[in-house]
């Protein structure tokens, strides 16, 4: 089910706020949780990638926007592992006071079909947003299907134990593009009790 209703720039800022206060309190711990690099098999994941060690920097110095998760992806049945979930994002403050502009965007995305030859541009863009092994990272969404915004396509790893109860739709990430080209899922432990009544009483 994708929570379209009660966010805006507001709760979001509310949110940021709330993470900034415990940030200074940070300890290794915190950094590592929301890294990813608390575990063994975290640690493994993406150690061969620059931005795998950039995750802290992007933590200290990135900023909370509204992502738009529209498809995740496992074989697992007990959901323990990380598994890739697919997020529409913009920096644009125009989403953080309206975030449900992400749905008739995604409606539009969604409508393209796979070119049968040519349009190369097209068929790249319909891969990412449909192959289960697509990792784009900062994709820019091309017009028309941006509708007049600046919004990007990444794939990030989800983490159960950052949210047993991950919905479609909006979701907080830790986004920094001069720092990095991941962007990071902010995990339920670092919420506010306005933006978990949000998100899970909508």
């Amino acid at each position: 089910m994708y929570n379209n209703f009660m966010f805006d720039a507001e709760l979001l800022g509310n949110l940021e706020k709330h993470f900034q206060e415990k940030k200074v309190l940070f300890r290794k711990e915190d950094f590592a949780y929301i890294a990813g690099k608390d575990t063994f098999k975290g640690k493994m994941l993406g150690f061969l990638t620059t931005d795998y060690y950039r995750r802290e920097k992007l933590i200290r110095g990135g900023s909370l926007v509204y992502g738009y998760v529209f498809r995740t992806w496992t074989n697992e049945v007990t959901f323990t592992r990380p598994y890739p979930m697919w997020i529409l994002f913009s920096p644009s403050q125009a989403f953080k006071n309206d975030p449900d502009l992400f749905v008739s965007i995604l409606s539009a995305l969604q409508a393209i079909e796979l070119p049968k030859r040519g349009q190369s541009e097209l068929r790249k863009l319909f891969t990412m947003l449909n192959a289960e092994l697509s990792e784009p990272k900062y994709f820019l969404i091309p017009e028309p299907y941006a509708q007049g915004h600046l919004v990007y396509l990444s794939m990030a790893y989800h983490r159960p134990c950052h949210n047993n109860n991950l919905k479609l739709g909006i979701n907080p990430f830790i986004m920094g593009a001069s720092i990095s080209k991941e962007i990071l899922y902010l995990p339920t432990k670092y919420w506010d009790e306005s933006f978990k009544k949000a998100y899970y009483e909508f």
